[in-house]
């Protein structure tokens, strides 16, 4: 069971050298589209890994294998959760109801697209090299 600070969990999916980032569709705030980590938000008594999980399935029709703790990351006076996975398989389509698009990025891509102010909630890069970091350490 996760306390009720956390709003969502996060997901940074490693295929090689890239990592893939969404649009989700925006409802609640408006503004120009930008590019975020794939996930979304618990449900009651729903465990981080849970959350990941089903999220991921739900928006790009994916099972992934196991998944690292990357660390807790505030934005809109919330915290989320990150987690993260290498993935070697292919999203083959994705939930356009919930995802404008998706795309895979190189690192140096995703600290552009923070620098140009087109991430979604802007820790995006920095938990990709914390990511990076954790795999080293554990791998």
């Amino acid at each position: 069971m996760q306390k009720a600070r956390f709003r969502t969990v996060r997901c940074i999916l490693r295929s090689g050298d890239r990592f893939l980032l969404v649009v989700h569709r925006r409802t609640r705030f408006p503004g120009p589209p930008r590019w975020g980590l794939p996930g979304g938000h618990i449900e009651r008594r729903e465990a981080f890994e849970e959350t990941a999980r089903r999220e991921l399935r739900q928006e790009l029709g994916i099972v992934l294998g196991p998944l690292h703790d990357v660390g807790d990351y505030r934005y809109r006076g919330a915290l989320h959760k990150v987690l993260g996975a290498d993935f070697s398989s292919r999203v083959v389509e994705f939930r356009r109801a919930e995802l404008v698009k998706i795309g895979w990025h190189t690192q140096a891509e995703v600290a552009e697209l923070a620098r140009a102010g087109q991430l979604h909630a802007g820790y995006e890069h920095t938990a990709i090299a914390d990511f990076l970091a954790r795999v080293r350490v554990t791998v």
